[in-house]
């Protein structure tokens, strides 16, 4: 049985990881050493003899006094977990360190949990993801801003030193993000297993990755064996086509370049054009707005001159008398009743601008004085 007491530490680490309202009866707690600094016998360009820094499994170790780790099996996320990892700590054991954890399974997993007890189940694996992987030789960053495709998929950098060969290892340094553990066959990380009670020791760049274009699961260490033979002569003539289809595309790229400066050219010819072309507009509408300024001075001027008219007639036809005739508006109308009226008053006047008797064979002579003297003979 490989379960763990549940010392008071280890219970008020579970009551920390769980809640206050979660009974700790039946959960079955258990150690074990998650990663370490030996080399991984993973087959992976990038993890092959790699060698993980003690930092990173400090990181690890402080990242779960914040939040617990999923427990999986075999590195399947599809599925809920089936426990935790709760708390981790880093062991020095001579040259090389381990980082040590406790999860926890509940009543619901009893045949795993069996298994486990039985030995059946004995390792685990953490997939993880560093933020840098560096060439022991060289110091390039496989992670880092100048590794390309072919760096990745060949473990090779840019002086032909490769991982896992001639002594060349990759040395990852720095946490990015610790998805989850799991319960493996067998781990890609050496002595990366359940331990039994008397060896017990207790009583973030994934999102960058991806915004780049890249797949960010080319460099997730998963440390188990299962599946590891990558066919590196395909993935290669795969990024050799790629090449060639990009080079193709520089090409066409370039020839459009020129057809736009050829287009540039017409476009600069065609705008001199039109601007010798629109000139003579320019004459016009000036003297489109000189006439128009000319128009509306006339306008205002005629206005003035029509209301004196018909000031003029006014005063005439009240001359002559004629106080309820209508002024017309229009000028051919007032001139036709000023000759009208005109005339009329001119044979109203004489030449001394007297008026004639109304009866003209009236006798105007003066009468005797003695008039009233005479008698009438009857």
């Amino acid at each position: 049985m490989k379960q763990v007491a549940k010392t008071p530490d280890i219970i008020s680490r579970l009551r920390a990881a769980v809640g206050a309202d979660v009974s700790l009866d039946n959960l079955a707690v258990y150690e074990a050493i998650a990663l370490n600094t030996l080399p991984l016998r993973k087959k992976h360009p990038l993890y092959n003899k790699s060698v993980v820094d003690r930092g990173v499994l400090m990181e690890m170790a402080a990242s779960l006094s914040q939040e617990t780790i999923p427990l999986q099996s075999i590195h399947d996320s599809s599925v809920l977990p089936k426990g935790r990892v709760f708390h981790g700590q880093v062991v020095d054991t001579g040259v090389n360190s381990e980082l040590r954890v406790l999860f926890f399974m509940d009543e619901t997993e009893a045949e795993t949990i069996k298994k486990i007890d039985a030995g059946t189940v004995d390792q685990v694996s953490v997939s993880i993801l560093s933020k840098h992987i560096y060439n022991s030789v060289s110091g390039f960053d496989y992670l880092g801003p100048d590794a390309t495709f072919e760096h990745i998929f060949t473990g090779t950098d840019p002086d032909g030193n490769t991982l896992g060969e001639n002594g060349v290892y990759g040395k990852l340094v720095g946490l990015d993000v610790w998805f989850e553990m799991s319960l493996v066959g067998k781990g890609g990380a050496q002595n990366a297993r359940i331990v039994p009670r008397d060896q017990a020791h207790f009583g973030s760049s994934y999102q960058k990755l991806a915004a780049s274009g890249l797949d960010p699961n080319i460099f997730i260490l998963a440390a188990s064996t299962r599946n590891d033979q990558m066919d590196l002569t395909a993935l290669v003539a795969s990024l050799t086509d790629v090449k060639v289809e990009l080079a193709q595309k520089v090409s066409a790229f370039a020839a459009l370049e020129l057809t736009i400066a050829g287009k540039d050219t017409e476009i600069a010819a065609l705008k001199v054009q039109l601007s010798d072309a629109a000139k003579p507009d320019v004459t016009i509408a000036t003297e489109l707005a000189t006439a128009k300024t000319d128009l509306e001075a006339k306008t205002t001027e005629a206005a003035a001159a029509l209301t004196a008219l018909k000031g003029v007639v006014t005063k005439v036809l009240t001359a002559a008398g004629k106080l309820n005739v209508t002024v017309p508006e229009t000028v051919p109308e007032m001139e036709a009743l000023l000759a009208e009226t005109t005339t009329s008053m001119a044979a109203l006047l004489t030449a001394g601008a007297k008026a004639k008797d109304a009866v003209d064979d009236v006798d105007t002579k003066a009468a005797p004085a003695n008039l009233g003297a005479f008698r009438v003979r009857k």
